[in-house]
C-alpha cells in the first residue's frame, strides 16, 4: 500500500503577483505528476488546496485538470478542510468538487451520546481514513480537548488497522519555536493507535515517530505568503511518498531563493542606493530574490533611494523580487517605509481588526465586490447580481453571528457557521467493518444500561447541543 500525502497547496496565493502565483501551481502540478509516476494507490491533501474560498476560476480549472490527470491513472484522492478552504455563509469549493467526483471528502461524522464520532471511510487497499478538518479562527481545537463534546477519541481507538488520521491543526509538542500558536493542540488529546498520521497546517516539514507509527507534516508546497518565502528560503519544500507506513520525504522545487539583507548603518542614503544598485546589477538568473534593507541611515530620507529603480535593475535577471524596507528608517523622520510585498498582509491584518463576523466572512465580502464585470452582463445585471449575492452573504453572517452569542459550558464562543464536517446519512451504507462494529459494541456494553430519565434527558441536551456546531444549513 502506498499513497502520497500533501498539505497546504495555497493555490490561488499570491493573487496579485502572476509569477508567484504561477510557481505555487507549479509545484502542485509537480507533486501529483511525481505520485502518478510513483504509482500511488491514492492521494490525501491534508487541507488549505487553496488559499481562499473563493479562488480565481482560472486556478481552479488548473487545478480540476491537474487531478483530473491522477484520476484518470485510477488513482484516488482524499481531502479534508483546511482553515483557508471555506468562508461563514457561502459554499465550500471543496463541497462543489467533491459533489462533482474530482475527489472525495475525508469528513464524516455522527452525534453519539454527546460527543462527535468520526466515521472511517475504508479505501480499496483495506486501510481506513479518518478526518478531523481545520476550522476557521483554529476552533477544530475544542472538539480535541472538549471531554463531553468533543471526538470520541475511544470510538476512534477501535476502528481496525491499517487506519489513518487526517487532520489540519498544530501539534504543541512538534511546532516551531518562532510559532506563538496559542492554539495548538496537545498529543495526548489526539486517538491513539493509528498507523499514519496525516498532518497540515504547519508550512515547515516535520517528521515524528510514535508508538504506532509518524505524525508529519509536509509543509508548504510553495509558500503561502511573503512570509513563508522569508521563512521558508534555506528550507526544502515538497511532500510525503508513504509506502507501509513509512514516509519518504519527496522535494518540490520550482526555483532558486536568494536572500540578502542589507545594513543601512553607517550609511548616507546616497551611500545605499548605490551598493543596493550593485547589487541589483548581479546575474539573478532563475532566482526569486528576497531583498530586505533594515536599519538607520546616518542622512538622508528613506524615500531618497529609488527602491524603483532597483527593483527593474534585479528584475532584468531574476525571475521576481520581493523587496522589504519595513525596518529602514532615517534620522530626519525616525519613520519607517512600507514594503510593497507586504500589502497583502497588510490587508489581512486590517481584514483581521475590523472583521466583526470572522475573517473569512470579511474576505470573502472583499472579493465579492471586487469582482468584475463579465462579459456577457449588462451593468444593471452585474450591479444586480453582486448586490444580491453580497445581501445574502451578510444576512447569513449576522445570522450566525446571533446564534454564536451563546457560550459553552468552557465559557467560549462556539462558531455554527462553517460548512464544517459532511454529516452521514442514516440510510447510507456502513463502511466500517464488521471487526470495528464488534469492539464498538463491547464498548457500548460496558457501560451502565439502566440510565434514569434525567441521564437520558442530559444526553438529548448534549447531542442536540454538539449537532447545533454543525449546522451551516
Amino acid at each position: 500500500m502506498k499513497f502520497s500525502h500533501i498539505a497546504d497547496a495555497h493555490l490561488g496565493a499570491f493573487s496579485k503577483n502572476r509569477k508567484l502565483s504561477e510557481l505555487n501551481l507549479k509545484a502542485f502540478k509537480i507533486a501529483i505528476e511525481k505520485s502518478i509516476e510513483e504509482s500511488v494507490d491514492f492521494i490525501i491533501i491534508a487541507g488549505d488546496l487553496f488559499h481562499n474560498p473563493l479562488p480565481d476560476m482560472d486556478i481552479v480549472k488548473s487545478t480540476v485538470s491537474i487531478l483530473q490527470r491522477a484520476k484518470e491513472q485510477g488513482i484516488r484522492i482524499y481531502v479534508v478542510y483546511g482553515s483557508h478552504d471555506f468562508s461563514a455563509g457561502t459554499t465550500s469549493l471543496l463541497d462543489v468538487l467533491s459533489e462533482a467526483g474530482v475527489f472525495r471528502k475525508v469528513v464524516r461524522y455522527e452525534i453519539h451520546d454527546g460527543k462527535l464520532r468520526l466515521i472511517p471511510i475504508k479505501d480499496p487497499s483495506g486501510v481506513y481514513l479518518v478526518g478531523m478538518p481545520g476550522l476557521t479562527a483554529a476552533r477544530e481545537v475544542f472538539y480535541f480537548l472538549d471531554e463531553e463534546q468533543g471526538i470520541d477519541r475511544e470510538y476512534l481507538e477501535s476502528v481496525p488497522n491499517p487506519k489513518i488520521f487526517i487532520f489540519h491543526t498544530t501539534v504543541n509538542e512538534l511546532k516551531p519555536e518562532y510559532i506563538a500558536d496559542k492554539n495548538a493542540v496537545p498529543l495526548s488529546r489526539f486517538p491513539r493507535g493509528f498507523d499514519y498520521y496525516a498532518g497540515g497546517h504547519l508550512h515547515e516539514r516535520i517528521e515524528h515517530k510514535l508508538d504506532s507509527g509518524y505524525l508529519t507534516y509536509p509543509g508548504a508546497l510553495f509558500g503561502s505568503n511573503y512570509s513563508d518565502l522569508d521563512v521558508l528560503t534555506d528550507k526544502q519544500r515538497g511532500f510525503y511518498i508513504v509506502e507501509d507506513f513509512k514516509p519518504r520525504f519527496v522535494p518540490v522545487k520550482v526555483c532558486e531563493f536568494e536572500k540578502v539583507v542589507f545594513k543601512a548603518d553607517g550609511n548616507s542614503a546616497t551611500e545605499l542606493q548605490k551598493k543596493l544598485m550593485e547589487f541589483a546589477s548581479r546575474n539573478h538568473e532563475g532566482r526569486v530574490v528576497i531583498l530586505k534593507v533594515r536599519g538607520e541611515l546616518k542622512s538622508g530620507k528613506v524615500a531618497d533611494i529609488n527602491f524603483r529603480a532597483i527593483r527593474d535593475k534585479i528584475l532584468e535577471s531574476a525571475i521576481d523580487v520581493l523587496v522589504n524596507t519595513y525596518a529602514l528608517r532615517s534620522v530626519e523622520s525616525g519613520r519607517m517605509s512600507v514594503p510593497v510585498e507586504e500589502q497583502e498582509e497588510i490587508e489581512r491584518r486590517v481584514f483581521e481588526e475590523i472583521s466583526e463576523y470572522g475573517l473569512n466572512f470579511t474576505v470573502s465580502l472583499f472579493n465579492l465586490l471586487r469582482q468584475e464585470k463579465k462579459d456577457e452582463e449588462t451593468k444593471s445585471d452585474f450591479e444586480r447580481r453582486i448586490t444580491q449575492a453580497a445581501m445574502d452573504m451578510i444576512e447569513h453572517a449576522v445570522k450566525n453571528y446571533i446564534k454564536s452569542g451563546e457560550k459553552s459550558d468552557k465559557g467560549e464562543l462556539i462558531a455554527r457557521s462553517e460548512p464544517e464536517i459532511e454529516t452521514v446519512d442514516e440510510n447510507a451504507e456502513d463502511e466500517v467493518s464488521e471487526n470495528c462494529d464488534k469492539k464498538s459494541e463491547d464498548i457500548e456494553e460496558s457501560s451502565p444500561k439502566e440510565k434514569t430519565p434525567e441521564d437520558e434527558k442530559r444526553r438529548k441536551v448534549k447531542a442536540g447541543r454538539v449537532a447545533t456546531l454543525f449546522d451551516f444549513g
